[in-house]
């Protein structure tokens, strides 16, 4: 029985630690191509800025800082956690887009398209994580995300949800596609 357990440890330890290699979602078979990933990051950006034409001004007037401590500390780690990162930041996005944005002032039809786009880049990368644990590290650093995302969403009540707070919202959403985009470039050379 417990050479049993011991193989059966194994095993799911070989599978999580490989996890990140056989995500086929994030690399491709030629390196100079995008991945899936990539693809659908990319026009996410597209109809978001689409959606949103005033979402692409600088958002330096809005309460909370952009996170680029913690884009700039994820870079440097493993493409396992790039890949938790990237799902949580996208799960952040959809969270934020889930509250009232019909009042938003923009293309509706363009911004169903995005959030659509979001929603299977999280489907794929949630089976590419499936098997991927955190540790306490990379947990302090998704809580500061989550405030992050949090901050934006109490920015957006306090305006009332108005169109105004929604296209600075869009903005700081539009930068971390953008980062997300060259983690996921990052990422991918790791892969492959």
């Amino acid at each position: 029985m417990t050479v049993l357990n011991v193989w059966v440890f194994i095993v799911i330890a070989l599978n999580s630690w490989n996890c990140a290699r056989a995500c086929a979602w994030m690399k491709t078979q030629n390196k100079a191509t995008l991945s899936n990933f990539q693809v659908l990051s990319t026009n996410s950006i597209v109809h978001l800025q689409q959606a949103c034409r005033d979402a692409g001004h600088d958002h330096g007037h809005l309460i909370m800082e952009f996170p680029n401590k913690q884009y700039n500390l994820i870079t440097h780690l493993q493409a396992n956690d790039h890949i938790l990162f990237i799902l949580r930041t996208l799960k952040g996005v959809m969270r934020i887009y889930r509250r009232k944005s019909k009042e938003m002032n923009c293309d509706q039809h363009k911004l169903r398209i995005f959030l659509l786009e979001v929603d299977r880049q999280i489907l794929e990368l949630e089976r590419c994580a499936r098997y991927i644990v955190t540790d306490e590290v990379h947990k302090r650093m998704f809580k500061e995300m989550e405030i992050h995302f949090r901050s934006l969403v109490s920015h957006l009540r306090n305006t009332e949800y108005n169109a105004k707070s929604w296209n600075d919202v869009a903005g700081v959403i539009l930068k971390h596609l953008q980062r997300l985009d060259l983690l996921a470039t990052t990422t991918k050379t790791i892969l492959n």
